[in-house]
């Protein structure tokens, strides 16, 4: 439950719900140093006004093209995500010299960890990822999953939904509950927090379960 996360995974699911308040992409992404310090945190804004390009105004891209790495050494610090990171996400992770990463959730549809294990620049680049799943993964994959719906409702496909369910069917199931009544929508209207969201996911997951 929520009171169980660490700071680290607050930031990062609080920025992720927040995405999905603003209508993106519901991913947040967080970078601390190695004592647990933020920072800064930001979120995938591929659907706010403001946004230049939304095809690549990723959780992480963010975060890192925010980071002065005169003043920080990227090495040194640890880049938290709610969801595996893409291609581009990685690379740039890659290319930033970031040397530990920690995400809650696996992207069965485009998450490219793998790339550290069968990529030779990827291997000799001394990456260190670590998944941490469990509730986290629910949550992420419920409030992603319910945003594939929308998507899904207006004409699109429905593959990345179908590599979602692979990954966590329950998360796909919750998701689907809280679609037909539009719940999320409804309490990301009234601006609840990610916390009473996040628990509220989770009992029914845990519900879903038994």
């Amino acid at each position: 439950m929520w009171n169980d996360l660490s700071y680290e995974w607050k930031t990062v699911l609080t920025e992720a719900w927040n995405a999905f308040k603003n209508g993106s992409t519901p991913i947040g992404a967080a970078l601390f140093t190695k004592d647990g310090e933020l920072v800064l945190s930001d979120r995938n804004r591929s659907h706010e006004a403001d946004t230049v390009n939304i095809e690549i105004s990723h959780a992480e891209a963010n975060a890192l093209r925010r980071l002065d790495t005169r003043v920080l050494n990227s090495r040194e610090l640890t880049l938290y995500t709610s969801m595996e990171p893409c291609p581009m996400c990685m690379g740039m992770a890659i290319m930033g010299h970031i040397k530990d990463i920690r995400y809650a959730a696996y992207d069965s549809y485009c998450g490219m960890i793998h790339l550290t294990n069968t990529d030779p620049y990827y291997i000799g680049k001394g990456v260190k990822c670590v998944y941490e799943g469990d509730e986290l993964e629910v949550f992420q994959l419920t409030i992603q999953s319910y945003y594939e719906l929308r998507h899904i409702d207006r004409g699109c496909s429905d593959k990345v939904l179908n590599m979602f369910c692979k990954t966590n069917a329950a998360a796909v199931q919750t998701a689907k509950k809280l679609y037909k009544e539009k719940t999320l929508d409804v309490l990301a209207q009234k601006n609840t927090e990610c916390k009473e969201v996040f628990d509220m996911i989770i009992d029914m997951n845990k519900n879903e379960a038994r």
